[in-house]
């Protein structure tokens, strides 16, 4: 643990490092803010019903819960879903923190949501696994589209996921493009070269021929 604690220290630049406890830091701050929220939904929205208005037109509080992965997939799989969080959450997370300085901040901060959103998920699925307290149902939801009900209900580690997941694809399409322009342009600049050079050797060549004319003359 040392020697990896150590590694991870020597990954990490001094000029990367505010950086770097920023987006740790916010890792750690989304998932007390998702567990404080799923806590929220699960007191008081069963007061009212299990349905509150939030943003009239936008979001709907609505208290659920899903036993299985996105739109109920795999359901009532508890050690699977958990597993698969648990290995998959602390993978990104131990790559994260070991290509920290060697990634563009992008991805960087597209990794830190994906594993907020994993990590604060991965709470509910070990409290349903258990059995214990608010999540013995399942994993807590409580975020509905009010202009969509007919999309799954959601809570904010979903919402990181969705969004480091967007952004990193975002980052990957302009990556491809931007590299893809490089070499076009990398391509057409050796093509200008070489028909400079042509020119060149083709001037020089009349200047011989014009050279030996005029001592022939």
């Amino acid at each position: 643990m040392k020697k990896f604690l150590l590694g991870i220290r020597d990954s990490v630049s001094r000029k990367e490092l505010p950086y770097f406890l920023a987006f740790t830091i916010g890792i750690v701050v989304l998932i007390i803010l998702d567990v404080l929220t799923k806590y929220f939904a699960y007191w008081n929205l069963s007061s009212y019903g299990n349905v509150m208005d939030a943003v009239p037109g936008l979001f709907n509080f609505v208290l659920a819960f899903n036993n299985g992965a996105a739109w109920g997939i795999m359901a009532d799989l508890k050690w699977l879903l958990t597993l698969l969080s648990l290995f998959v959450g602390t993978g990104i997370f131990v790559f994260y923190l070991c290509r920290f300085s060697k990634m563009p901040k992008v991805y960087a901060l597209s990794l830190a949501l994906i594993v907020a959103g994993a990590y604060g998920n991965l709470v509910d699925r070990i409290g349903y696994w258990a059995g214990l307290g608010i999540y013995q149902n399942g994993v807590i939801d409580f975020l509905q589209f009010a202009f969509w009900t007919s999309f799954p209900v959601f809570n904010l580690a979903d919402s990181y996921l969705t969004i480091g997941v967007f952004l990193l694809l975002v980052a990957f399409i302009v990556s491809f493009l931007r590299g893809r322009m490089q070499r076009k342009d990398a391509a057409e600049a050796e093509i200008d070269v070489e028909n400079l050079t042509q020119k060149v050797l083709r001037e020089q060549s009349k200047e011989t021929e014009n050279g030996e004319e005029s001592r022939s003359d």
